[in-house]
């Protein structure tokens, strides 16, 4: 009980670990919606603060008009800083809910004393369902200016107001709440799903690694990755076929695995894809041909304690001069080349025994 509470709490009814794998979507989202809120919101005060000047029924709150003005100003700047510092992304909607909330109690509490408050009880229902942040921060954010509004009213408003404006504070505090945290909860929800399903599209279920579908989509921005030169390793397993056959599909699996996991350890979690059944490719952005030789006989050597075996062909290309179609078919007609010579001193019938030496 208290374990599903502190989830609700503190990541809107997930775990952690996925509220922390979508929080940059959350802070991302939040900060487009500060910026759109703050032009909206100007927008809306700078015609308030225009009809001021011909409305008596307004220009006793030209002073707030003017501060909500410079409020929205100065989120839209912390909104547009917050591309760079996401920590901002926070700051931005919490002083968008605070502008928002302030003007509320103003405009209930300050200009129009006498009259029942209705804005603010509209920001109560309205502020939670914008923004998305964990929902004990909303309740305690709630929780504040309902105190803010209930200590201005108890000074300013008539008695025959006051215990009617105290109590829908309350309530639509509360009913704010509640559906603020329904709405978080969804939309947490939502980009779990789509995070998961988005990681689902680019991985390989066997291996773990990138799919060829990621390779596919980002083939053409390696270019741009690389400072000096762009290196691509092409990698085939050898005999996989024949051990299905003899061994079977797990330990066929097993194997495939393993290099996998080898070649990840060598080239990155990012650069290294597999592409077919038993073909990976690794790129190495800024690496010379002498440090990828050295990572692939690391790499043989690992797979050959294993008693496998994989054909290996690299090609590395200037900066300057990277065609992404010529550096892969160079680098996959130099595995070919490797896997033709492996197969000149193994059977392929026999996959993994070497062939006897003829005399």
């Amino acid at each position: 009980m208290l374990e599903t509470v502190k989830n609700y709490a503190l990541y809107a009814g997930v775990d952690r670990d996925s509220y922390e794998q979508v929080k940059k979507k959350i802070e991302k989202n939040n900060r487009i919606t500060a910026m759109v809120f703050s032009v909206v919101a100007f927008a809306l005060v700078s015609v308030m603060f225009g009809l001021s000047f011909f409305q008596e029924g307004f220009r006793k709150s030209q002073p707030v008009y003017m501060l909500g003005m410079v409020c929205c100003v100065l989120i839209f700047v912390i909104a547009s800083l917050a591309r760079r510092f996401s920590v901002m992304s926070y700051l931005s909607i919490y002083m968008a809910a605070a502008v928002f909330f302030h003007y509320g109690i103003a405009l209930g509490t300050m200009t129009r004393p006498e009259e029942q408050t209705v804005t603010f009880m509209v920001m109560l229902l309205f502020i939670p369902l914008i923004f998305v942040d964990k929902p004990l921060r909303m309740w305690c954010c709630l929780s504040y200016f309902i105190t803010i509004f209930i200590i201005e009213a108890c000074r300013t408003k008539p008695e025959s107001i006051l215990s009617v404006d105290v109590t829908d504070a309350v309530i639509f505090g509360i009913l704010g709440m509640v559906s603020g945290t329904v709405v978080i909860r969804a939309k947490v929800r939502g980009y779990v799903l789509e995070k998961r399903l988005h990681v689902m599209s680019e991985t390989d279920q066997l291996t773990g690694l990138n799919n060829r579908n990621c390779y596919e989509w980002r083939l053409e921005s390696y270019p741009t990755m690389c400072k000096s030169r762009l290196g691509c390793v092409y990698i085939d397993v050898n005999g996989l076929h024949n051990l299905n056959n003899t061994q079977g599909h797990r330990e066929g699996d097993t194997m495939l695995q393993y290099i996998a996991s080898e070649v990840q350890k060598q080239f990155g979690q990012h650069d290294t894809y597999r592409i077919g059944g038993d073909e990976y490719v690794a790129f190495a952005p800024d690496m010379d041909e002498k440090q990828i030789a050295e990572k692939l006989e690391v790499l043989n050597a690992h797979v050959r304690e294993k008693h496998y075996h994989i054909a290996v062909g690299y090609e590395v290309q200037e900066v300057e001069k990277i065609d992404m179609n010529q550096l892969i078919v160079q680098a996959e007609s130099k595995m070919y080349r490797d896997k033709s010579e492996y197969y000149k001193r193994h059977d392929r019938r026999q996959g993994l025994e070497e062939k006897p030496a003829v005399m």
